[in-house]
This record gives structure tokens, C-alpha cells and sequence, in this order.
């Protein structure tokens, strides 16, 4: 199903039926798509089950999930100790600031397609736990139901975890079911139809972003080891048949270099193009990549400029995939040029910004003017009270 018209129908669909007969609805799509039935086992996944996959995770990768988990920690963690939660000011008696509040529940939402994803628990759940979220629910498809994703899961204190997936696990944690209560934020990447149903859920419940395929951009300079770059491409390319790589090298001999390492199947999803590093720099703005290599001797300079990217990797020794699993920041970030206007999943994804307004009678004159706006608006009631207040 292609057409973007049948696709917003048949999820739509979807959604209604699950907003309407909740949990028959789930079990009957969990049958149809995932061909599992838990209409008597249920869908919530129960602390014995985890209980168990975590004894069963190998050791060596208990230990990197846990080096993970804790760079993530600390990370948002210190993100979160930057921020000023509150601030405010007083002028002729009238207090005015900001304070913010963390969302109270949240969603989850980590695929199930060619891979499973522990580190996407990783990087969605930290950086709400930090910013204070008091209730966080994970869903992920029956067939992402496996030991170290789980193991992720109840490292990161999730206390509710949902065999669900897809379009009905976007309608259950907006609308709610008999098993899942409502959260009011959803996030996490999905394929086109999870996409798409938090497109149709949004303003319901907040969403984080609509996540497209991948992409790195690698700007390369003529001193780059190439195998460096092939592996990065090759990375780049094992997301998804429809993840993209640009490069963007200044050296025509380096360009053939690399060529010649990569096999045939790259050249379908990447762009090589011969530029200066400053027509790199200008072409990355334009391109607005969720990721950014400056695989560059002298970076320093580069960065200045770089206005439009979700995250940026920076020298010869970091690879994408050093974000992707272990560094600190999430690694769910912005893709199809929309770093040009939206940032990565972060602390400040979870928190509400509010304002705050203070007036007492010695605001005489101001009580008066805010009369007049009202007035002007043809507003009687708006002028009516601040009038009242002389």
C-alpha cells in the first residue's frame, strides 16, 4: 500500500475502531498482522516474563547495555541540571517569568522491523525519566518482544511494558484501552504507519517527531582514511533499504579512493559530490542531515558554521555509531531537512514551558490601558475585568 491517500484510510480506520472497541480491536489487528493471539494471555507483559529474558542476556552484553545506559544517564541527567527551571521579574509591581513542568505520562513506541532495538529504549526512556516524567509505558511489536530489549527495558525502571505494536500502539496510548490507560505523549520512530498514526493522533496527545528513513552526511577532507568513510556509508546503509548518505569531499583522488572500496549496492543510496569544504558546510545547511560526520583534521572552523543538523560527529575517531549506542545524547533525532526547524529527543522534549503573570493594585494605569485594548476588540467582558480591578 503506497498510495498516501489509502495509507491516511486504512490507518484511520484503524485508529476508530481501537478508539471505539478498545481492547477487541487490539487483539483482533494483533491476530491479523503479528498472527499472535492474546486475547486470554493479554497484552501486558507480565514481571515474571522479564524477569526471566534478563537472566537469560549474556554477560558481555548485560555490560554494554549498562555502559550505554549510564553515559545516557549521566548525560541527560547534566542536561537536565542546565536548565533554569524557573525564573521571574518584577517591574512597577508587575511579576512576570516562566516555570516549567514534565509531562506526566508518556509512550514508549520502539520498532520491530529487521532489528531489535534495546538501544532505542535507551535513548527514548533516559531522557524522560530525567526530565522527571512520572509515569513511562513502552510498547514494541510482538516479534521485538526479545531478552535484551526487555532487559533494557527494566534497567531503564520501565514499569509497564505492552506486547503491541504498530497503528494499534499508537491508538491504544492515545485513546486508551480496558488494558492501556491514555499517556499524553507519544514518542519513539516507527515505519510509515505508526508515522502516520501519530499524524492523526497529534493534538490528542503530544508527539515527538515523524521520523523519516536515516541519513548521514560525511564531509571529508583529503587526508580521511577511505576505509573509514566505506564503513561509515556501509553503517548508514544497514538501518534501511531507503537510508541516505551524502558525501561531500574536497579531493577528486580520495572521491576515487573511496569508490573503488564500496561495493555496487551503495551507490544506490548515496550522493558523492567533489566541493571545497566550505561549499560542504553550505551544502549541509541545505540538507539539513540528522546526523554529521566532519571526518576533517581542523573541524573547529567548520562548526561554526553548521546551523541545520541533529547531531554532529566531530574528527576522525567519531563514527555515527558512537551516538547510536553509547556516548550520551539520544540518538532519536530529526530527518528529512527538519533539523531546519525541530531538534532531537531530549530533557526538553518532556517539559512544558508555562508562563506566569502576577498584577496587584498598584497596576491602576495598567488596568486602564488592558480596558482600552479590550475595548478596541469589541471585547466587553475582557474590559469589564480589568476595570473592576481599580
Amino acid at each position: 500500500m503506497n498510495n498516501t491517500g489509502q495509507i491516511n484510510t486504512y490507518v484511520s480506520e484503524i485508529i476508530e475502531d481501537i478508539k471505539k472497541n478498545g481492547d477487541i480491536a487490539v487483539f483482533k489487528y494483533l491476530k491479523k498482522f503479528d498472527e499472535v493471539d492474546l486475547s486470554k494471555k493479554g497484552y501486558k507483559v507480565c514481571q515474571k516474563t522479564i524477569d526471566e529474558a534478563v537472566k537469560r542476556v549474556p554477560k558481555l552484553l548485560k555490560n554494554a547495555i549498562r555502559s550505554s545506559y549510564l553515559n545516557v544517564l549521566a548525560y541527560h541527567k547534566y542536561e537536565y541540571s542546565q536548565i533554569r527551571k524557573k525564573w521571574s521579574y518584577d517591574k512597577n509591581g508587575l511579576k512576570v517569568g516562566q516555570f516549567y513542568t514534565p509531562v506526566e505520562s508518556v509512550g514508549i513506541y520502539v520498532p520491530g522491523g529487521r532489528f531489535a532495538y534495546p538501544s532505542t529504549v535507551i535513548m527514548t526512556v533516559i531522557p524522560a525519566f530525567a526530565a522527571g516524567v512520572k509515569r513511562i509505558v513502552m510498547v514494541t511489536p510482538p516479534k521485538n518482544m526479545n531478552d535484551t530489549v526487555l532487559f533494557a527495558a527494566n534497567l531503564c525502571k520501565v514499569k509497564e511494558i505492552y506486547c503491541v505494536g504498530g497503528i494499534m500502539a499508537v491508538a491504544a496510548l492515545a485513546y486508551g484501552t480496558e488494558t492501556l490507560k491514555k499517556v499524553n505523549m507519544i514518542v519513539g520512530p516507527g515505519n510509515a504507519y505508526v508515522n502516520e498514526a501519530k499524524r492523526q493522533v497529534f493534538g490528542y496527545v503530544g508527539i515527538d517527531s515523524l521520523a523519516g528513513p536515516s541519513e548521514v552526511a560525511i564531509i571529508a577532507d583529503e587526508n580521511v582514511p577511505a576505509n573509514y568513510v566505506v564503513a561509515d556509508i556501509m553503517a548508514q546503509m544497514e538501518h534501511d533499504p531507503m537510508a541516505r548518505s551524502y558525501l561531500l569531499c574536497e579531493s577528486e583522488n580520495k572521491i576515487a579512493e573511496i569508490r573503488k572500496l564500496l561495493p555496487k549496492k551503495a551507490f544506490e543510496q548515496l550522493e558523492i559530490e567533489f566541493c571545497s569544504l566550505r561549499e560542504a558546510v553550505d551544502k549541509v545547511n541545505e540538507i539539513a542531515p540528522e546526523h554529521l560526520e566532519l571526518l576533517v583534521e581542523k573541524y573547529e572552523n567548520l562548526l561554526k558554521n553548521i546551523k541545520n543538523v541533529g547531531a554532529v560527529f566531530a574528527g576522525y575517531q567519531t563514527p555515527t555509531a558512537s551516538g547510536d549506542y553509547w556516548a550520551g545524547p539520544s540518538h532519536v533525532l530529526p530527518t528529512n531537512g527538519s533539523a531546519k526547524f525541530s531538534s532531537g529527543v531530549s530533557v526538553m522534549t518532556f517539559l512544558k514551558r508555562s508562563s506566569y503573570i502576577k498584577m496587584n493594585k498598584k497596576n491602576e494605569k495598567a488596568y486602564r490601558t488592558i480596558a482600552d485594548f479590550a475595548q478596541s476588540e469589541g471585547m466587553y467582558y475582557h474590559k469589564k475585568s480589568s476595570e473592576i480591578r481599580i
